[in-house]
C-alpha cells in the first residue's frame, strides 16, 4: 500500500469524509467541473503534496516522508451574513481535521512527524467552498531494510 493510500485510509476512517487527491491546480479544475463528469460529495477531504521525494534513514530502515496539505472542505452557504456562516462551517471542518490528526497520532501505518501550519480558506465570488487546511509532514511507520531487498 502506498503512503498516499495509507493517508487516504486514515482520513476516511477517522472522519467518514470522501477523499480526493491531486495537484492544487487539478483539484480546482476537478471541483469546478466535477458536476459535468461525476459530482463530488461535500463535505470532503482533499490532499495535495507540498513536498515529496524525501526518504528518512533510521538505523538502516528507509521510510518515505511526505509533506502534504489536507483540506477539509465544504460548500458555503453564502448569504447576507456570510462571515458568520463561513466561520461556523470552517469550525466544523477544523473539528474534522483535528479528529484526523488525533487518529494519525495513534496510527500504526503512519507517523506524524510535524504539524507545520493550518489555514482557513474562505469562499470567494468564484469559489463557493470553505475549508480548513492542515499542512503536515508524515512518515511511513514501516519501511524497507536491507533484509527486504533482493539483491
Amino acid at each position: 500500500m502506498s503512503i498516499i493510500d495509507k493517508i487516504k485510509k486514515s482520513v476516511e476512517e477517522a472522519t467518514g469524509l470522501p477523499f480526493y487527491y491531486d495537484t492544487p491546480e487539478t483539484l480546482n479544475q476537478r471541483m469546478s467541473g466535477a458536476s459535468a463528469r461525476r459530482p463530488w460529495a461535500f463535505p470532503c477531504a482533499m490532499l495535495n503534496i507540498v513536498k515529496s521525494g524525501a526518504v528518512t534513514d533510521q538505523n538502516g530502515i528507509m521510510r518515505e516522508r511526505l509533506t502534504v496539505e489536507v483540506l477539509f472542505a465544504t460548500k458555503s452557504d453564502l448569504d447576507f451574513d456570510g462571515v458568520q456562516v463561513e466561520t461556523c462551517e470552517i469550525n466544523q471542518m477544523k473539528e474534522r481535521a483535528f479528529t484526523w490528526l488525533l487518529a494519525l497520532m495513534r496510527s500504526r501505518d503512519l507517523r506524524l512527524a510535524s504539524i507545520n501550519t493550518t489555514n482557513r480558506y474562505y469562499a470567494t465570488d468564484d469559489a463557493i467552498y470553505s475549508a480548513y487546511g492542515v499542512n503536515v509532514t508524515i512518515d511511513e511507520a514501516q519501511g524497507f531494510s536491507p533484509c527486504n531487498l533482493n539483491t
